[in-house]
């Protein structure tokens, strides 16, 4: 492959060294290492949605209750719920996800 398409390794080598650096960021991200909060929500969406982990509500053995009525904050097509009972913390499993 090195001897007949160098470009396809060179892309490759690219994508790869942009994929690592992102799988870090969400590490660092989820474990709060330096100035970074998972409960700011400018860093994955820029502040245009609420940004909530799939591992929060189906995470092994969590328990989600929705929350009635909803507080007047909360927008009107999320669900406001609590999640109890969780095995793992959505945070740690996401973590070992990116590595």
């Amino acid at each position: 492959t090195i001897q007949y398409r160098p470009r396809y390794i060179t892309g490759y080598a690219v994508w790869l060294v942009l994929w690592v650096t992102w799988n870090v960021f969400v590490i660092c991200f989820y474990l709060e290492a330096g100035d970074l909060s998972k409960e700011t929500d400018l860093i994955l969406t820029f502040n245009i949605s609420m940004h909530r982990s799939w591992w929060m509500e189906n995470g092994p053995g969590c328990t989600v209750t929705s929350v009635t009525p909803a507080p007047d904050w909360a927008p009107e097509d999320h669900r406001y719920i609590t999640v109890s009972w969780c095995f793992l913390e959505y945070q740690y499993i996401e973590v070992a996800h990116s590595s």
